[in-house]
């Protein structure tokens, strides 16, 4: 009977190594599962105001609002490109708002038309280009390849 307790000490002892390394497993996966999610709304935001954008070919305080919003927390969520890449979306879109506004403007010269109008379209052109290219900006954060299997939860 004096041999069987430290076999059992050692074995219990064994198991609840066993089922902490497993909760710690656990918890990693879900804080994984829970950035996941806040990126990805990030992405939707910025996905649905290019939408309208391009739909649209212009937006509304209100669109800008929900970008802005739906983007706050993208220079926590990820690396300083991403919050970058929204900057230039958001600096693009108001240019081209700008640009719109400029172009209903009473007595303006055929050379400024000419300019404004060009100018519009290359926004135009840039920001709907990003509904394909924002993807290449997203995936390093959102994409399933660079989710790895770890047998050991301490080992790399």
């Amino acid at each position: 009977m004096s041999a069987f307790l430290p076999v059992a000490t050692f074995f219990l002892s064994a198991a609840i190594v066993i089922i902490t390394a497993l909760q710690w497993r656990v918890a990693h996966h879900k804080l994984r599962l829970d950035l996941f999610g806040r990126r990805y709304k990030v992405y939707d935001a910025t996905r649905k105001f290019l939408s309208v954008i391009i739909r649209e070919a212009t937006f509304t305080n209100p669109d800008l609002f929900e970008f802005n919003a739906g983007t706050s927390d993208a220079q926590f969520l990820f690396k300083p490109d991403v919050a970058d890449y929204l900057a230039e979306i958001r600096k693009q879109a108001l240019h081209l708002r700008t640009t719109r506004e400029l172009l209903t403007r009473p007595r303006i010269t055929d050379d400024e038309l000419a300019r404004l109008a060009q100018a519009e379209n290359d926004d135009l052109k840039w920001l709907g280009d990003q509904i394909t290219a924002m993807t290449k900006v997203f995936a390093p954060y959102l994409g399933f390849a660079n989710v790895r299997s770890r047998f050991v939860p301490f080992v790399k």
